[in-house]
């Protein structure tokens, strides 16, 4: 198989359940905060001086609250730079086409890199991650 997925979007989904427009104010207060999406993001996987495939991953950011959402996002340019580099230290060093993502470890990386640029993130949710060969 040259493609290997796997897909967290019931992390998403269990973080932040769907609820009526009466109940939304209770939703934020359960969950700890506000969500910022990411769009995706794909990175080379390089063996050597070889490009293997492509590392590609979704992220949505927990923020603390929704001043801290408000700042995600309108710093979300910076934060997806970071999270560029972050991505690609993890493919140079973690990530196979032939083999399965460390989903748990790609999201602790990208948690402590882009906690360290912007202190209002709660962590980082990995909603999807592909690896897959050329």
């Amino acid at each position: 198989m040259n493609r290997k997925t796997l897909l967290l979007g019931c992390a998403l989904a269990a973080a932040a359940p769907i609820t009526s427009s009466a109940n939304a104010e209770d939703t934020e207060e359960a969950t700890g905060g506000e969500f910022v999406e990411m769009d995706g993001i794909a990175v080379p996987i390089i063996d050597g001086a070889r490009v293997e495939g492509t590392l590609y991953f979704r992220i949505v950011l927990e923020a603390r609250d929704s001043a801290a959402a408000e700042s995600l996002s309108s710093n979300l340019a910076a934060l997806r730079t970071e999270a560029l580099a972050a991505g690609a230290e993890f493919s140079r060093l973690r990530a196979s086409p032939f083999l399965a993502v460390d989903a748990h470890r790609l999201s602790a990386d990208l948690t402590e890199s882009l906690r360290a640029r912007e202190a209002g993130i709660t962590r980082v949710l990995l909603v999807e991650v592909t690896a897959k060969s050329v």
